[in-house]
């Protein structure tokens, strides 16, 4: 009998795993599952998927939009939405090749030997309130900072030029962690045409570099071997509960 091929919608599947799917396919095995009668003739090209036991974790192009898909194991089911593991509550993702980033950071925050990448939005209230707790976790970690102003956020890019004009690390940091919209100094500031065009290009710069590694949101943080974190969970491991 003929196997129906189906593609379930669902947010938050849950699985009983201790890790990201860790075997890497390579183009062969790719070329293999693209042959399945779900990704014939609909513009779904898989860019990188590893496989375990249980699923396959795909990330997929589909028309230029980059997502991350789930295939069970016997090739019966496509699954789009999160995927999360039961034990750490932890989201599972394709890790991604992070040494892309190294050195391009707009500002760095922290003296610990735990580095992490982080992508924020100036204007995101969830990025706000991850930075709320960054003194608490200052010497534990070391933040490689870029920025990613959501379009629907109307003055986050105003806001990151702001940040990324001032002349230092720290004054940058400074800048990040207490100017707001209502600030005088923000309100008053003035660019020339060339300090403008220089700041867009770092911005434009960061976000490419959040669009390659599949950034949609923010705060978007990623580990050294490129797994996407959640940034309450990063909070726990450093004993900082979130209130």
């Amino acid at each position: 009998m003929k196997k129906i091929f189906k593609i379930v919608l669902m947010i938050g599947i849950l699985f009983s795993l201790n890790a990201v799917a860790s075997g890497e396919l390579n183009k062969k095995e790719m070329s293999e599952i693209e042959k399945l009668p779900i990704f014939t003739g609909s513009g779904m090209h898989i860019i990188k998927a590893y496989k375990d036991e249980q699923f396959y974790l795909l990330r997929v192009n589909i028309q230029e939009n980059i997502q991350e898909l789930v295939l069970t194991a016997d090739k019966n089911f496509l699954i789009a939405g999160k995927v999360y593991n039961t034990a750490s509550g932890e989201e599972l993702s394709i890790p991604n090749d992070v040494s892309i980033l190294d050195g391009k950071e707009a500002l760095t925050y922290g003296t610990g030997k735990d580095v992490y990448y982080l992508f924020t939005d100036p204007e995101c209230p969830y990025c706000k309130k991850f930075e709320s707790y960054f003194e608490d976790i200052k010497k534990d970690v070391q933040l490689k900072i870029f920025f990613f102003p959501l379009s629907f956020h109307k003055n986050a890019v105003a806001l990151t030029q702001y940040i990324l004009d001032n002349k230092t690390n720290a004054a940058k940091v400074d800048a990040m962690m207490n100017v707001t919209v209502d600030s005088k100094e923000f309100k008053n500031k003035k660019y020339s045409d060339k300090q403008k065009t220089s700041l867009n290009k770092i911005i434009a710069a960061n976000m490419k570099l959040g669009e390659e590694l599949g950034v949609r949101g923010t705060p978007a943080l990623f580990d050294m071997n490129g797994k996407a974190l959640s940034w309450v969970n990063v909070l726990q491991r450093y004993g900082v509960e979130v209130k």
